[in-house]
């Protein structure tokens, strides 16, 4: 990541792009500081250089602006929320968030391929009309739309207006996921989410979130990619992915040390071991606190999985994310749990060995990447599909794991929290071991 410095300059020399915006004043800007802490615009704003002035100011790692236009969009109350007047929903626009990992040329160009035959699928098939595209400034684009049939927007009770419009959103969701479009099925049926803002910098690439053509985005990434403005100091857009390759080369000289003893005992020659990531489930920073993460065994039934999800909401442990990969699922909960309930509770839910190893070690460890190796690397990626609906979203019970959030940011997966309790530290602690 950039230092502050970087990201202050950057917006006392750069406005943020909105132009595609028709009223910038009726949505809602968030902004994440180098700090990892969030910060909820107080104000409207309606112009780049009123926007600029505040970022330059505060000197944001990511900005982001919701997708829905709202009468007052400041201090909007949460959906949860039933004591305060429900805000007023004026308009949501519809949002497709394609990301390929890692960042790096091949896995961008098979996104844009991914973005630009799911536009040519919607022009065909739906009642949309395209307002913007944005590479992300990452691994993806940014498809956004807006609904030309306004019937929704026109239902007098603020709650049922925002709720038909979810659930409308959430049909469109499923007809595109049903055609095996790769879309985040978290964003566009989620009518206060955010998304990044054209014009901000990517606070982990350095590269800058950029409007794109319709032409642009129908050419091969290497007619255009060059254009794209970064950070001077931006990370370099390598071809293959970046981390299994490197991880796979500090461990070469252990290889060659294992292959050489083995040749001069003339034992057989075996198959080197897979290198596997690790992420550590201790909140780091903390005396005591874990977060829950474990896979999901093959060989539990329906029932089981309903019951798990059943006492992981009763619990508050929720949201759970899912990563899938060859038919395995790991779940992972940001949450800050104490050891010994974690331990007791994943015992009791089926998972004997990781709550045997909490107990032993006060953590467990866990895997959070298939097999490292760069030449089988689209067929092994861990790809998030989305919450485990039935464990629910937690709430104010459990304090949110700043660690784990921080891991779930770097699979690709961003969370705001708002000013809900937060504990340990943003780091987490990840080793990369060999498996037979």
């Amino acid at each position: 990541m950039l230092p502050h410095e970087a990201f202050q300059a950057w917006y006392g020399s750069h406005e943020v792009d909105l132009d595609w915006l028709e009223k910038p004043s009726r949505h809602q800007f968030r902004w994440r500081l180098p700090t990892n802490a969030w910060i909820t615009a107080t104000r409207q704003f309606s112009s780049p250089a009123a926007l600029q002035k505040v970022l330059r100011n505060y000197g944001p790692r990511d900005v982001y602006i919701g997708t829905s236009a709202w009468l007052m969009p400041v201090n909007l109350p949460k959906r949860s929320d039933q004591a305060s007047p429900p805000p007023v929903l004026i308009d949501h626009l519809v949002v497709f968030d394609i990301d390929f990992r890692p960042f790096c040329y091949r896995r961008l160009e098979q996104a844009r391929k991914a973005t630009q035959a799911l536009l040519t699928w919607l022009d065909e098939n739906e009642d949309l009309s395209l307002k913007s595209i944005s590479y992300s400034g990452g691994k993806g684009f940014h498809l956004i739309l807006t609904d030309n049939d306004r019937t929704l927007f026109s239902i007098p009770e603020p709650r049922e207006r925002e709720d038909a419009v979810r659930a409308s959103r959430q049909e469109l969701l499923q007809r595109v996921l049903e055609q095996g479009f790769p879309v985040d099925p978290t964003v566009t049926a989620d009518t206060r989410r955010i998304i990044r803002l054209p014009g901000s910098l990517h606070g982990t690439t350095g590269w800058a979130c950029t409007r794109i053509t319709r032409e642009d985005l129908a050419r091969p990434l290497k007619t255009w990619v060059a254009t794209l403005p970064r950070h001077p100091n931006a990370n370099k857009l390598r071809y293959f992915p970046y981390g299994p390759s490197d991880l796979l080369q500090t461990l070469k000289p252990r290889r060659n040390q294992r292959q050489k003893r083995k040749k001069s005992k003339q034992t057989p020659i075996q198959s080197d071991p897979q290198t596997i990531l690790q992420c550590s489930t201790q909140v780091v920073g903390t005396k005591g606190r874990s977060s829950f993460m474990a896979w999901a065994p093959k060989r539990w039934t329906d029932n089981h999985k309903t019951a798990v999800a059943q006492r992981l909401k009763k619990l508050s442990w929720g949201p759970v994310h899912c990563f899938e990969h060859l038919g395995q699922t790991l779940l992972l909960s940001p949450r800050a749990i104490p050891k010994e309930q974690l331990a007791k509770e994943v015992s009791n839910m089926g998972w004997p060995g990781l709550a045997t190893e909490i107990n032993n070690l006060g953590h467990a460890w866990v895997d959070v990447s298939p097999a490292l190796e760069e030449e089988e690397h689209e067929r092994n990626e861990l790809v998030h599909t989305g919450t485990l609906g039935e464990a629910g979203e937690g709430g104010t019970k459990v304090p949110w794991s700043a660690t784990h959030l921080e891991m779930l940011r770097r699979l690709g997966v961003d969370i705001d929290i708002g000013d809900d309790e937060c504990s340990g530290r943003a780091e987490p602690a990840l080793r990369v071991v060999s498996k037979a």
